[in-house]
């Protein structure tokens, strides 16, 4: 088994955080996320700026980019600004 990755994800939404989160704690979301073997952490909003958004992922190492290549066009039909994601990747 490869390492396990901690990756972090900040990004803007266009829809309120209330309407976004009902979407990432979806049972179909967790059901996607499990198919990739990814465990959520984290999820939460900026204080100052309550559309920037952070969510914290587990996972094996190349698996969130794998679900990104899979599902980026179902995540940016939910109120996410695809454009502006940054992602970063601890161990």
């Amino acid at each position: 088994m490869g390492k396990i990755i901690t990756t972090v994800f900040t990004f803007s939404i266009e829809i309120p955080f209330e309407e976004w989160v009902i979407f990432f704690d979806s049972k179909e979301a967790s059901e996607r996320l499990a198919k990739f073997n990814i465990k959520p952490l984290f999820r939460g909003k900026s204080y100052k700026e309550p559309q920037k958004v952070i969510v914290i992922h587990k996972s094996p190492e190349g698996n969130m980019q794998k679900f990104f290549e899979a599902n980026g066009s179902w995540i940016a039909t939910h109120g996410v600004k695809v454009s502006t994601i940054e992602v970063s990747d601890w161990v």
